[in-house]
């Protein structure tokens, strides 16, 4: 409650600038705002008040609060009060009237404090100005109210009155003695004349207008209290409206009421319990107040239950009932709506289990009437096969073409008897598709013909108007399609009418419309057409049919990703149209390079299926791809196998697991497939492909702006639609590997430079003793006697292993030098490559001992430094060597493509786990046992392939690895000097 005015404190900042304070600082120390301090009628808390004081008490000695409160009553705002008091009061009537309990001027700037006034005599009384219990005395406030109380006298025209005051417990009580003085002259024969009617009427004029203002102020600050009770009533009914809305079932939410009550609405115990139902619940501890008692009411007044809560003690009972009353209706409609869906949930299992025993009585009654009408279908078509077999030989053509329409007839009208019965049992998702390439120009000429003898034995014309067009659509249920629509405008177009069949293609792919000149369909049938066993009248003949004809027809349009619509013809009848997706043309072949156009059809019945398709030569990078049609998938896969390794899954969560245990550098993904999208797999790839640079590519038929939003949002760099170019696909697959390949050597660049700076000390402190061992051996070998006896040889043999450790720490320290050195350029010229490698093969013979070598590499030559070059395949070569072992092998080939070389080094070992392809190639990471190898080879050898222009990368090879060096040829000349035709080297 807000019981102090602002405006006194008016006084107090001009004085503290003055005194090097800053006024907003000790607002904000005290936790207020300065900006609304500034605000005169604006209010505060007590302890608000006192805090403030406290923070202002070291700028203000006792003395100087009371200077401040004499300076208060000489502020210009109270200059009418005193003028008119002149005139009518003596001093003790205006501390009086100033002072009155709850009417007083006191109590409009300080509401909390009670004053009490006790004449002592005629010009001495006595002042308490006392706190409610709880309230924190206030030691400035007293020094204060001290200075304006000895002011008073003074704006009267009097001395100023002497003044002490002692602290009490909850105020203080001050002693005032009013100084004796008189008036000047003119003012006491004034006074005297004018003092029985000037004094009653200044009082009485200054009583209401301070009366008004005090009934004004409690108007004010009962209209702001309304305002809070009823604030936190809302935000205590919100919160019970948000706990109580998250339960379904009736024991849940009474016990969530219960527990609202008390720790929402500040109650002390609650009990919620139903009036239909022996359910209740209850939470906290009564606190043995009264009982507040409620009613719940439903809807029209229906008893639902009753809720029986206990308020703390002392509390405003008012604000509770208040409370109770608001949030009560909100908690009765709650629990109604939670018992009518218990009920209704219970209704539903009950109307389930009849909906399934009735779905069983249909599928019962469909399987028979399918049996029924199947047997003597299949007997027909067993004839037809008798008689070909019997009497092949003497039937004239004529009747064999005969045999083969009825045996045709037969076998659609099997299919169509299935589908037209799963139709009418409910079982539309049971149809299957078979799509294939079909010629749609020729299906329609072949129904004109067909259904010509009909139409003119109803004296129709039937005609066609068609363009040539190949779609890959199930023929049977597109030809069932166009029967249908055929059948339903010869039944309804009456005798001298015209049927028309048109085959179009127009701006939203495929249009397929029977047209005649009837009646035309009515406006009530219109929204119900295609809906089952629906039927329309004649006008003059019996019309039959199941009302089943046109519903398939919109199944079947449906299937096929299309739509199928009604309207009435301007010139009079009705359009029947079918419009399919233009993703179902199928385009004409071109001269040329064909750029095939991969469509999205209809998903067929699972196929055998490869799961990985790999070129002949060396991959660029290995793709994922994520596609559920395992047609489509593999036409890509085929498409993008050219150059690189994919590996295939027909669902998101087959793909995540294949990324898992692959690795791939790249995905290529659906959007809609079953178990796991598009827009999920592309979100979780990267973190199990532990690649955080792999680019994603989605692929889908969806266009819209939310779906491909979603995609990028997901992490995909490239959106590509169906249907969509191969040859472009080839070209955003090879950029994004480009754009990896660059993120890649900008990363591994960063981390080398960084190493570079760490190690390059090290480096330096270990070559030099290392060069002083290896130049202080051989002489010392030298000064040993000739003849050193039986332990002579062991004293050789020693020192040759201190040489040979030595010469391998100045070959770790040469290598840490080279991470230091990112800058220096290498002296680079034309390499025949064949003589790097044969180098190479040279100074790791001893490494190679057993292991059996094929080499085939073209003479080509590259721009290289070669003692680096070769050090990069001695590298490659030993841990080949190693990988092999003894009895295995290792296989060296080349390979010349767009400008560049590969060297590709495979061996029979078991190749690298496709976890720890992205850790080899890091410095110190290493396979080997302890003291065999650094960690530094493969790092050493990639940076050197960088700074040659080219790559280092390993990729499956079957079942083990490969290492594949990529080199930049030598421009401007012939490169390739010889193509080798056998091994350069082979060793066992």
């Amino acid at each position: 409650m807000k019981e102090v005015s602002t405006k006194p404190f008016q006084m107090f900042w001009k004085e503290l600038e003055k005194r090097g304070a800053s006024p907003r600082e000790i607002c904000a120390k005290a936790g207020l705002s300065y900006e609304a301090m500034l605000d005169p009628k604006g209010r505060i808390d007590w302890a608000e008040m006192c805090r403030l004081q406290k923070e202002m008490t070291p700028y203000f000695p006792d003395d100087d609060w009371v200077e401040m409160g004499r300076r208060h009553m000489r502020n210009p705002g109270m200059k009418f009060a005193f003028l008119v008091a002149r005139l009518a009061m003596s001093p003790m009537d205006f501390y009086r009237w100033l002072n009155t309990p709850k009417n007083g001027v006191g109590n409009q700037m300080f509401t909390c404090i009670t004053p009490s006034h006790r004449d002592l005599g005629p010009n001495e009384f006595l002042l308490d100005l006392t706190l409610p219990d709880g309230y924190e005395v206030c030691p400035s406030f007293h020094l204060v109210s001290k200075g304006n109380m000895e002011e008073m006298p003074v704006l009267l025209g009097y001395p100023r009155s002497k003044i002490t005051f002692e602290e009490l417990p909850n105020g203080a009580r001050f002693h005032v003695v009013v100084a004796q003085g008189n008036a000047p002259l003119l003012k006491r024969i004034w006074r005297l004349l004018s003092r029985p009617f000037l004094r009653r009427d200044a009082a009485k004029e200054l009583k209401a207008a301070h009366e008004t203002l005090i009934e004004r102020f409690h108007e004010l600050e009962s209209a702001q209290m309304k305002l809070d009770r009823q604030a936190t009533q809302l935000r205590t009914a919100h919160s019970i409206n948000q706990l109580v809305q998250r339960d379904t079932a009736v024991d849940e939410m009474l016990e969530t009421v219960a527990r609202a009550m008390v720790e929402e609405a500040g109650f002390t115990w609650a009990e919620v319990k139903l009036a239909t139902l022996d359910n209740r619940a209850s939470h906290g501890t009564h606190s043995g107040a009264a009982v507040l008692h409620r009613v719940l009411e439903g809807r029209a007044g229906a008893r639902v239950g009753e809720l029986l809560v206990t308020a703390t003690t002392g509390s405003d009972s008012a604000e509770r009932e208040g409370l109770l009353d608001f949030v009560v209706p909100s908690l009765a409609l709650a629990l109604e709506n939670v018992v009518y869906r218990g009920g209704l949930e219970t209704m539903v299992e009950q109307r389930t289990a009849e909906l399934k025993d009735a779905q069983a009585a249909r599928e019962r009654f469909f399987g028979n009437i399918s049996h029924e009408i199947r047997t003597p279908l299949t007997i027909v078509m067993l004839a037809v096969r008798d008689i070909e077999r019997r009497a092949a030989a003497v039937l004239d053509p004529r009747a064999k073409l005969a045999l083969g329409s009825i045996n045709v007839s037969a076998s659609k009208l099997l299919k169509l008897v299935d589908e037209l019965l799963l139709l009418a049992a409910g079982q539309v998702d049971k149809l299957v598709l078979a799509p294939e390439p079909t010629n749609l120009h020729s299906m329609v000429a072949q129904l004109v013909a067909a259904w010509t003898p009909a139409t003119e034995e109803a004296f129709l014309t039937l005609t066609s108007s068609t363009v040539p067009m190949t779609a890959t659509v199930d023929p049977v249920a597109i030809e069932r399609v166009l029967t249908n629509l055929v059948s339903n405008a010869v039944k309804y177009t009456p005798k001298g009418g015209a049927i028309e069949i048109q085959l179009a293609q127009d701006a939203d792919g495929i249009r397929m419309s029977v047209l005649d000149n009837g009646k035309g369909i009515s406006e009530d049938l219109m929204g119900r057409l295609f809906g089952r066993f629906e039927r329309a009248d004649g006008d003059d003949r019996k019309i039959s049919g199941t009302g089943i004809g046109l519903s398939l027809v919109k199944q079947l349009a449906e299937l096929h990703g299309g739509s199928v619509s009604a309207q009435r013809r301007a010139t009079g009848g009705t359009e029947m149209t079918v419009r399919l997706p233009a993703s179902l043309i199928v385009e004409p072949k071109k001269t040329g390079k064909i750029p095939l156009k991969l469509v999205e059809h209809v998903k067929p019945a699972a196929t055998q299926q490869r799961a990985i398709t790999a070129p002949t030569d060396v991959a660029k990078g290995t793709i994922l791809l994520a596609e559920d049609d395992v047609r489509l998938a593999e036409m890509i896969a085929d498409v993008l196998g050219e150059e690189y390794i994919v590996r295939i899954a027909n669902d998101g969560a087959a793909a995540l697991e294949l990324a898992k245990q692959h690795h791939p550098e790249l995905l290529i993904t659906d959007v809609d497939m079953p178990i796991m999208d598009g827009i999920e797999l592309a979100k979780r790839f990267r973190e199990v492909s532990n690649d955080r640079l792999s680019p994603i590519i989605i692929l889908s038929a969806m266009k819209d702006l939310g779906t491909r939003v979603a995609g990028l949002d997901a992490g995909a760099v490239d959106y590509v639609t169906k249907p969509f170019d191969p040859a472009e696909l080839m070209a955003r697959v090879r950029s994004q590997f480009r754009q990896r390949e660059m993120a890649v050597r900008l990363q591994r660049a960063e981390s080398l430079s960084t190493l570079g700076v760490l190690t390059s000390g090290l480096a330096h402190e270990l070559r030099n003793p290392a060069n002083g061992v290896i130049n202080a051996i051989e002489p010392l070998k030298e000064l040993l006697p000739a003849d050193l006896g039986d332990g002579g040889d062991i004293i050789r043999e020693l020192l040759d292993v201190a040489a040979q450790s030595a010469e391998q720490i100045k070959t770790i320290s040469r290598q840490l030098l080279g991470f230091r050195d990112q800058e220096t350029k290498l002296d680079l010229r034309p390499t025949d490559v064949s003589t790097v490698v044969s180098r190479a093969l040279g100074l790791n013979k001893h490494t190679l001992e057993g292991v059996e070598v094929r080499c085939t590499v073209d003479r080509v030559m590259v721009n290289a430094a070669p003692p680096l070059l070769a050090q990069v395949f001695s590298n490659l070569f030993e841990n080949a060597a190693h990988a092999a072992g003894k009895g295995g092998w290792l296989e060296i080939t080349s390979q010349i493509d767009a400008g560049m070389l590969s060297i590709v080094v495979t061996d029979s070992g078991p190749g690298v786990p496709v976890p720890m392809r992205s850790k080899i190639f890091e410095p110190f990471f290493t396979t080997k046992k302890q003291g065999v190898g650094t960690g530094l080879g493969l790092p050493v050898s990639r940076e050197v392939a960088i700074k040659h222009g080219g790559t280092l990368e390993v990729q499956d090879r079957g079942s083990g690895s490969a290492f594949v060096v990529r080199l930049p040829l030598v421009t401007g000349r012939d490169s390739v000097l010889s193509t080798a035709s056998e091994p350069v080297v082979a060793r066992r």
